[in-house]
């Protein structure tokens, strides 16, 4: 809903109209308080009101009027229905509210009679969108949009390119929805599991954007109910690099096609759309160089590497992490990071045997550059294979990743659930398995 405040210039009345869903058709509620010329409300009183709709300006040809007879409460408060009252003029069922303006002009009799003072003209920003429907073909914004229907509320107009609006427009006074200019860029950094997306809106067309971002389902015409990344508000350029992590965490499917499309939603509630873009997701699955099964492709050699592989079964089903009471700092979360993490630990660990030495000795496939994963790069592993009924993981204990927590704490990756925020303490006995990028 939206609500409209109109002051009379003489303080009579403090009137607010409310679009209602309740109303009959072509009909909306109205209410008010009747005030004299002191300021005071007019209490316990019946009172006459009259109601005309203009068009195109405050003294335009009058569309519609009708007659209320009211009585006032305690507080001199009334409430009426637009539509529904005693018709002196014009039809409601004929105002096209989409092709002009319109202006609502009150007039009170205090002494409930028919001698109506008028007590100010406004513009009306919002009507009922059973009301509006009827006209809707002035919806600007997009190519080949119609509406599909209209909510028995009459406050939800759906389009035909899956758009939905709620009443309130864009405050432009014509009640048509003009919507803002949006721009969805094309798709890059494509991996496996990832991809960057992006957007721009360079014209608000009047709106405020309250928030922006991009949209991503595996069908198309995705809306606000399927993936949503919120990426700050206002016009201009966006994309996921620049969201925060917290706001990104999404881990998208091997192989998989998926379409994108940015949004924005503007102060009134109104949800808009660019164009839809889509792209598909690397392969994942098969065998890697050193006889192990591919889990990650992020699609350039950038770094030297462009894949990761795991080895097809586990280095150790019970071994410590390792340097209990000792830092090892600099070790990371992400994917990429394994490989460092590792070299950091074997470094600034001198015991006989632990994790990640385990996998730095390991010779498999005819390659020597094994490693312990990083906690993401775990993470990845079960999306990818476990989930896909690869790798022989076990599910009775975690797996060590290469990510320290703190100098007697270590990230674990949990098979049995797929919950990452597993630490525990590094003289845990814990699940091994090595992987290598290449």
């Amino acid at each position: 809903m939206k609500k409209i405040t109109l002051l009379s210039t003489l303080c009579f009345l403090l009137l607010t109209l409310v679009v209602n869903a309740q109303t009959p058709p072509n009909a909306f509620n109205y209410s008010a308080v009747a005030r004299n010329a002191a300021g005071q409300p007019i209490a316990t009183a019946t009172i006459g009101i009259q109601i005309t709709i203009l068009k195109t300006s405050p003294t335009g040809a009058s569309q519609y009027s009708e007659n209320h007879f009211v009585n006032t409460d305690a507080f001199g408060l009334f409430n009426i229905v637009i539509g529904a009252g005693a018709v002196q003029s014009g039809s409601m069922a004929t105002i096209d509210w989409s092709n002009d303006n319109y202006y609502l002009k009150v007039g009170m009799d205090a002494t409930g009679g028919t001698n109506f003072l008028t007590m100010g003209t406004t513009q009306l920003l919002s009507v009922p969108y059973a009301m509006y429907a009827k006209s809707a073909g002035s919806v600007t914004g997009g190519s080949g949009i119609t509406i599909t229907s209209v909510s028995t509320a009459g406050d939800t107009l759906y389009l035909s390119n899956g758009q939905t609006f709620v009443a309130g427009g864009n405050g432009g006074g014509t009640g048509a929805l003009v919507l803002p200019a949006i721009t969805t860029n094309a798709v890059t950094a494509i991996t496996s599991n990832s991809a960057t997306f992006g957007g721009d809106i360079s014209n608000a067309n009047g709106n405020q954007i309250m928030e922006r971002g991009v949209v991503y389902s595996t069908t198309p015409n995705p809306t606000l109910n399927s993936n949503k990344i919120v990426i700050g508000n206002g016009i201009g350029t966006f994309d996921t690099i620049s969201a925060l992590s917290y706001d990104y965490p999404h881990i998208l499917n091997p192989n998989t096609t998926y379409y994108v499309r940015a949004y924005a939603v503007t102060e009134n509630n109104i949800s808009a759309y660019g164009n839809e873009v889509s792209f598909t997701t690397l392969s994942v699955g098969q065998t890697g160089p050193g006889g192990g099964i591919v889990f990650f492709n992020k699609g350039n050699a950038n770094g030297g590497w462009q894949y990761l592989e795991s080895a097809t079964s586990d280095q150790s089903t019970g071994i410590q992490w390792g340097c209990d009471g000792t830092s090892i700092p600099g070790t990371q979360l992400t994917v990429g990071s394994g490989e460092v993490n590792a070299s950091l630990i074997v470094a600034g660990c001198n015991e006989a045997s632990f994790a990640a030495k385990l996998c730095n000795d390991l010779v498999s496939g005819g390659q020597s550059d094994w490693f312990l994963p990083s906690r993401d790069e775990l993470n990845l592993m079960y999306k990818n294979m476990y989930l896909n009924s690869q790798g022989n993981f076990n599910t009775s204990a975690g797996y060590w990743s290469s990510t320290e927590y703190d100098n007697s704490i270590a990230w674990y990756f949990d098979f049995a659930n797929g919950l990452t925020d597993y630490y525990g303490y590094k003289y845990y006995a814990l699940y091994v398995r090595a992987v290598r990028a290449f």
